[in-house]
């Protein structure tokens, strides 16, 4: 993570406001480099503290696919999120370093994204410190409100 440090969510987020002004400022900077739907996702849904129910990776055909059951921006609704990565040349997946953890994803915390070479770069932090780490260069979802 770059903008979204464990250590800065750690130390209780302290200057959030700024480094949010700062995160915002880099993706206007960006997005016109970005696939239509990530700018979406990013401008009109949250991701935060959505949890991971599925990942399916083809490396040969060079697709991610992440599902995540969340909330709409407003807090409202639960949502399922359905993320399809494309023409992905790397996943990394960081899991805690504590021998013993309750839980090795949890919540998504905060999740960034940054314009890099070989593509697009999506990083992810949950509650837990696990990180992933996603390069690719395009990008779809889709999102379906979950029933009560």
């Amino acid at each position: 993570m770059k903008y979204f440090t464990t250590e800065w969510w750690e130390n209780g987020c302290e200057e959030a406001q700024p480094l949010f002004d700062k995160y915002e400022a880099y993706i206007s900077s960006i997005q016109s480099a970005l696939p239509p739907a990530l700018v979406s996702l990013h401008s009109a849904y949250t991701l935060h503290d959505s949890e991971v129910k599925r990942i399916h990776s083809n490396f040969p055909e060079g697709t991610l696919f992440l599902e995540l059951s969340g909330m709409d921006l407003e807090f409202y609704d639960p949502v399922r999120y359905k993320l399809e990565f494309r023409d992905v040349s790397e996943f990394e997946q960081q899991f805690p370093r504590q021998e013993c953890v309750k839980k090795e994803l949890g919540a998504l915390g905060y999740w960034e994204i940054e314009k890099v070479n070989g593509g697009i770069e999506v990083r992810m932090l949950f509650v837990s410190t696990a990180e992933f780490r996603i390069v690719f260069r395009d990008f779809e979802f889709t999102h379906e409100k979950i029933p009560a």
